[in-house]
């Protein structure tokens, strides 16, 4: 019987270890735990969200947005001047880092803007950098 034993383990306990191998392996590449381990690993899941602090978004002092604003002024008139390929997309791209830094700092200071999300149009673009400068802001 011990010998009848030990042979099945001889034989199982290496079958059951590779296995175990060949799931863990899919676990790491697909993201989706063993059918076995599925309860425990929700358990934990929702055991983490329950415990860990929220992270809380961490806003740029005001003086760094008109740094980046100036820097990024500074990129659109290299950009104009500049003969790189692809300018117009160029430009769009440092347009709408440049608009969304100026709703951010509206944003900082409680003005109200009406307009959508950038890229904005040269006359919104224009009112908004006029309500700054008038709110104390320069860049």
């Amino acid at each position: 019987m011990r010998a009848a034993l030990l042979a099945g383990a001889l034989v199982v306990l290496p079958g059951a270890w590779f296995i175990a191998q060949g799931e863990a392996l899919r676990w790491f590449l697909e993201g989706e735990p063993p059918r076995v381990l599925r309860p425990a690993v929700e358990g934990a899941r929702r055991l983490y969200r329950r415990v860990r602090p929220v992270p809380q978004a961490e806003q740029l002092p005001t003086v760094l947005l008109c740094l980046e604003l100036r820097r990024l002024e500074a990129e659109i008139r290299r950009v104009e001047e500049g003969d790189a390929p692809h300018r117009a997309m160029r430009l769009r791209a440092v347009l709408a880092a440049y608009d969304h830094l100026l709703l951010q700092l509206c944003e900082r200071l409680d003005l109200p803007t009406d307009v959508g999300l950038p890229p904005l149009h040269s006359g919104e673009r224009l009112a908004i950098e006029a309500e700054l400068v008038a709110a104390g802001q320069d860049w």
